[in-house]
């Protein structure tokens, strides 16, 4: 089974690197079971009003695991990685879904208008029906 593991918000301006590096540093802690796909970068909206490094990106690590009873092993992995890696000062989020997940198609859309628009925290947490969202440091308030 296939499961994406996004991370967003992860770097400061004068950081040791960047989201990308901190997600492909990810596959060090990977659980037994796991085995990390590919890493894929998106595009998000540069705009004044969103605060960003230098290219307003997130990314996404793409994991096959060996059955589901290992997502939530990998959920909490995956938080203790954010915690650790994110740069002081960020604003670090992370979305977790299984690609069997019916949430998949509005997961698509947002990260298509997040290369548009300016999406909110709130606006993501309304629309995804319990699939792991979750904000690890000052409230976010564009994606």
């Amino acid at each position: 089974m296939r499961v994406y593991v996004g991370f967003d918000d992860t770097d400061v301006l004068d950081g040791p690197f960047g989201t990308g590096k901190l997600v492909r540093h990810f596959e060090d802690r990977l659980p037994d079971g796991c085995v990390l796909w590919g890493v894929v970068r998106q595009q998000l909206l540069v705009n004044d009003r969103i605060p960003y490094t230098s290219h307003n990106s997130s990314a996404c690590a793409v994991i096959d695991i060996a059955e589901p009873s290992l997502v939530p092993h990998l959920i909490a992995k995956a938080i203790e990685h954010i915690e650790r890696e994110s740069s002081a000062g960020s604003d670090p989020g992370l979305c977790v879904a299984r690609e069997d997940d019916p949430v998949i198609p509005r997961l698509i859309e947002l990260g298509r208008l997040c290369t548009a628009k300016i999406i909110t925290q709130q606006e993501v947490r309304g629309s995804v029906n319990g699939t792991h969202v979750s904000g690890h440091g000052a409230p976010m308030t564009a994606s």
